[in-house]
């Protein structure tokens, strides 16, 4: 896709959607697959708008202050956002589509993928106390 017309795709959404992200997250939703994966790996969004779509779930405070000021295309080689006890909480987006790893800060101890990638995240790392 030409990337003007990305552009022009994205300020529409952001038009319509009038600073509510939900209301972003689902008309990001109503769009076209291709169209939907070049948007969300782009720096027409930020990782918070791309992280409540693909989730549908808010994370803390100030892991949704941390996505906010990445682009979406650092999405590509992961987004650190959180850190819970001795874990980091890593959002990515990859060929298989998006996720939440959890590392010790070198290494990828667990991925989550699907609607509930968050809190499988976060139930993941509670049980391992």
């Amino acid at each position: 896709m030409d990337y003007d017309e990305l552009v022009t795709i994205a300020d529409r959404l952001l038009e319509q959607s009038d600073e509510d992200d939900a209301r972003l997250a689902r008309l990001i939703g109503q769009l076209a697959p291709d169209v939907r994966e070049e948007l969300l790996v782009s720096d027409l969004l930020n990782a918070w708008q791309v992280f409540l779509y693909c989730f549908l779930d808010a994370p803390s405070e100030l892991e949704a202050e941390r996505l906010t000021f990445s682009a979406a295309s650092e999405l590509c080689s992961g987004v650190v956002f959180g850190e819970r006890d001795l874990y980091t909480l890593v959002f990515a987006i990859d060929d298989d589509g998006p996720e939440i790893r959890v590392t010790d800060g070198e290494a990828v101890l667990e991925s989550f993928s699907g609607p509930h990638a968050y809190r499988d995240a976060i139930s993941w790392i509670d049980e391992q106390g």
